[in-house]
């Protein structure tokens, strides 16, 4: 299974690889959304994240693909893409798990797999949660760094339900649906499909938000964890 759900990513990347460069003349950059106190700079090189999971291969697979845009709409090629994320049970880990990088190819498309991030309590009495989330930072020569985060649709804990006060989850741009495919009618191989387009904007290389601190609770959790 390990081994076709890598050859549905690789397909899936060529197809949208070769689709037609939409012809909009402008493009609302996307909404930028907190850093967050679990980022690491320089995560490895690679497009499955959480792979390292022991749940990775008894789990359904996330196949998250999309493009890099400009303002204009056009295709942004080698832009350097970071993701990291909480495991399946919502913990951050302080290693390589459930983080990386990798580049948009040509016609702007990225693609990788993972795993959907699991939620996560943010108050010692587990009453208020952050919402599932993928962390994205996004940069190249020329655009502002982009820091934003990608939610999933139907989540109970979006908007003003966000324990993240400063979080950007009541942003219908970061939201995606999550459709499912399988690669037959048994329902054996299946996994799901989120698409999640990025418009950068022109600029210095600046960064567009801070650090910002949104659950000493689980800080406290990744140090006991590692």
């Amino acid at each position: 299974m390990f081994v076709w759900l890598s050859s549905i990513l690789v397909f899936t990347y060529v197809v949208f690889a070769h689709c037609a460069v939409p012809t909009t003349t402008t493009c609302r950059p996307t909404t930028p959304d907190v850093l967050g106190p679990y980022y690491l700079p320089d995560p490895p090189r690679r497009r499955q994240i959480c792979d390292r999971d022991p749940t990775f291969h008894n789990e359904r697979h996330l196949l998250v693909e999309g493009r890099i845009k400009n303002q204009l709409c056009q295709p942004i090629t080698d832009a350097k893409i970071e993701v990291w994320q909480a495991d399946r049970d919502g913990h951050y880990l302080l290693s390589e798990n459930c983080r990386g990088h990798f580049y948009s190819e040509k016609g702007g498309h990225y693609a990788f797999l993972t795993l959907h991030p699991g939620k996560y309590s943010t108050d010692p009495e587990g009453e208020m949660y952050r919402p599932a989330h993928i962390h994205f930072r996004v940069e190249k020569p020329g655009y502002d760094i982009l820091v934003t985060q990608m939610y999933f649709d139907g989540d109970s804990s979006l908007g003003r339900n966000d324990s993240c006060l400063a979080c950007s989850s009541d942003h219908d741009d970061l939201v995606v649906a999550v459709r499912e495919m399988c690669a037959d009618a048994s329902g054996r191989y299946c996994f799901n499909i989120a698409r999640f387009d990025i418009v950068l904007s022109g600029g210095n290389g600046v960064d567009v938000v801070s650090d910002f601190d949104d659950s000493r609770i689980e800080l406290e959790d990744i140090v006991r964890a590692g």
